[in-house]
C-alpha cells in the first residue's frame, strides 16, 4: 500500500502497478540504505517462523539464481490460505489495467528474511472480476501455485466482524526512513469504523485543494475567503472513499501503518488457536506533497475485507 508519488489520477495511484514501481524503488533505497532496519511505520521485525503463512511475491524479471537477488525483486505479499493457493491484492497482478501472466512472478514461502524461503512458480493469476483500479473496490486476486508448498496455512475469517480490537499486519514493504527491510517486519493496528477512514481522507484532499487553490490566488485576485468557501463547497460534494468491502485499520497518530510492498499481505487478529485473515493490504492515502501515502496522522491504512469474499474464495479455489 502506499506510494512513492502523488496521486492525481486513476493512472497515477501509488498502489498501482507495483512489480515496476515497488522493485524500482527497493533498488533506489538500496543505494542509500545504512543498513537500519528497526521500523515498519512504527514497527518491529518478527521473528523467524513466527507468520509462516506468510509469503512475497517476487517479479520474475529481477531474479537470478541466487537468493540475493529475491529482496530488490519483491514488490507484494501475499497468505498461503491452502497448499497450493495465495491470497493477494488484484492491485497486485495488475499492470497497465490488465492482469499479469503468471510467468511475471515467483512465490516465496517460508521466508522471513528475503534471502531465505522457497520458490514457487505460479500456474493461474484469478483476478476479481469486479476489480476497480479508479476505486480500489474489489481488491482481492488469487494465485494457484504450480506445486503445493509445504508451509502452513492462515485460517480466514467466516463473519463479519464489528471493526473494533487489535490487529496485526505484516509485510518486507517500505519503512518509515524510506528503506526497505530484508526481514519480515510486523506492527499491531487498531481496527476503527470506516467513517474514521473517510473523514481522515477528507481532511486530507481539503488540505491539498487549499494548496492549490492558494498557489492561483495571486494570479487570478481571489480572497482567502474565497480559498475557504470554495474548498468547503467541493469538500462538501465529496463522496466517501471507503466501500463496505473495505477494512479502516491503523492509529491516530499514523506511527504504525502498511506502506507501498506490503500490498496484498494479510491483516489478521491472533486467536488462541492461531492467527484470522480479516483483511488484505490495499491502498492508503497522503497530502499531494508526501512522499509516500501512508503513516499520516488520521488517516489511517485501508484493507480488503476478506469476510465479503469467501464465497468468491470457494467458489474460485474449491476451499
Amino acid at each position: 500500500m502506499g506510494g512513492i508519488a502523488p496521486a492525481s489520477g486513476a493512472e497515477m495511484r501509488p498502489e498501482l502497478s507495483p512489480m515496476s514501481r515497488v522493485t524500482a524503488a527497493r533498488a533506489e533505497a538500496a543505494k542509500s540504505d545504512d543498513g537500519s532496519n528497526d521500523r515498519v511505520f512504527g514497527g518491529n521485525e518478527a521473528d523467524p517462523g513466527e507468520w509462516p503463512f506468510q509469503v512475497a511475491l517476487l517479479s520474475s524479471s529481477m531474479l537470478d539464481d541466487s537468493v540475493a537477488s529475491q529482496a530488490n525483486a519483491q514488490f507484494c505479499g501475499g497468505s498461503l490460505i491452502a497448499p497450493q493457493w495465495v491470497l493477494t491484492a488484484a492491485h497486485c497482478v495488475t499492470d497497465g489495467g490488465m492482469t499479469v501472466s503468471p510467468d511475471t512472478m515467483v512465490v516465496l514461502t517460508g521466508a522471513t528474511s528475503l534471502e531465505e524461503g522457497s520458490r514457487f512458480m505460479v500456474a493461474e493469476v484469478v483476478r476479481h472480476e469486479g476489480y476497480d483500479e479508479t476505486t480500489l473496490d474489489n481488491d482481492i486476486a488469487l494465485l494457484k501455485l504450480a506445486e503445493p508448498a509445504d508451509a502452513p496455512t492462515v485460517k480466514l475469517v467466516e463473519a463479519r466482524g464489528d471493526d473494533k480490537g487489535k490487529v496485526r499486519v505484516t509485510g518486507w514493504g517500505r519503512m518509515d526512513d524510506g528503506n526497505f527491510p530484508m526481514t519480515l517486519m510486523e506492527a499491531e493496528l487498531d481496527l476503527e469504523p470506516i467513517s474514521a477512514c473517510n473523514e481522515g481522507i477528507r481532511a486530507i484532499y481539503a488540505r491539498d485543494l487549499e494548496l492549490i487553490l492558494r498557489n492561483f490566488a495571486p494570479r487570478m485576485l481571489y480572497s482567502e475567503t474565497g480559498i475557504t468557501s470554495a474548498t468547503k463547497s467541493i469538500v462538501d460534494t465529496m463522496s466517501d472513499r471507503l466501500t463496505d468491502n473495505m477494512i479502516c485499520a491503523g492509529t491516530t497518530t499514523g506511527v504504525r501503518d502498511a506502506c507501498n510492498g506490503d500490498s496484498g499481505g494479510p491483516l489478521f487478529v491472533e486467536k488462541p488457536d492461531g492467527a484470522v485473515q480479516i483483511g488484505i493490504v490495499s491502498w492508503g492515502e497522503g497530502p499531494m506533497d508526501a512522499a509516500a501515502a501512508c503513516g499520516h496522522a488520521n488517516a489511517y491504512g485501508v484493507y480488503t475485507r476478506v469476510a465479503n469474499y469467501k464465497d468468491w474464495i470457494a467458489g474460485k479455489t474449491g476451499m
